[in-house]
């Protein structure tokens, strides 16, 4: 089943548990079903925003609390903290508003942040703000090209017959260029020719 077809068929619930999981993906589809009018735009930005925080906080949580039992186990995980200590050094704040650009990291950073002691308040604070920033910007994206899509589909079917002509014109210079590039093929000894060299 399709991020589309879950979406229609479950609705905002299944938004919130598939922007925890998939995070873009889900939030695109709601919004380019709200640009269809299956969704409310606005409900659809506050649901992924809302799934995006809780996500973050359970994983600060869940750093703060057994972080450091479950990476002194763990050699590779010490390694991912020493980076997201490197980035925290070198952004600060600015690495709790905007690791959700960071693909690969977006559970890891909220949960090395809380096994590195950083404020909760001040996570609770940021992250409301970064999430709420993020679905806007993505939703809002994804609604935009939407809505462009559907435009130049419109132009297309507009003018299928010309889409069409070009389509099949390209086509045809393809084939006639692959024609000319082929390589000729080489010319074998005939059989008249095995014969006097035998005779030879």
């Amino acid at each position: 089943m399709s991020f589309q077809e879950l979406m229609l068929t479950y609705g905002y619930p299944i938004l919130f548990i598939g922007v925890m999981l998939e995070s873009e993906a889900f939030l695109i589809v709601a919004a380019y079903l709200a640009h269809r009018g299956y969704f409310s735009l606005p409900i659809v930005i506050a649901v992924a925003a809302l799934s995006s925080f809780t996500i973050a906080q359970f994983c600060f949580y869940i750093g703060h609390r057994y972080g450091s039992t479950f990476i002194a186990k763990r050699p590779k995980w010490q390694q991912r903290f020493l980076r997201v200590q490197t980035l925290l050094q070198r952004y600060g704040s600015g690495l709790v508003v905007g690791y959700r650009a960071m693909y690969g990291l977006r559970g890891v950073i909220p949960a090395s942040l809380g096994l590195a002691g950083y404020s909760r308040p001040r996570f609770l604070a940021i992250n409301a703000l970064s999430a709420i920033i993020w679905a806007v910007v993505v939703a809002l994206a994804g609604n935009s090209v939407a809505h462009a899509a559907e435009q130049v589909y419109v132009q297309i079917r507009q003018h299928d017959k010309l889409v069409i002509l070009i389509l099949l014109g390209l086509g045809t210079l393809w084939g006639l260029y692959r024609l000319y590039r082929q390589p000729e093929i080489k010319k074998v000894n005939t059989p008249t020719n095995l014969v006097d060299i035998n005779q030879g």
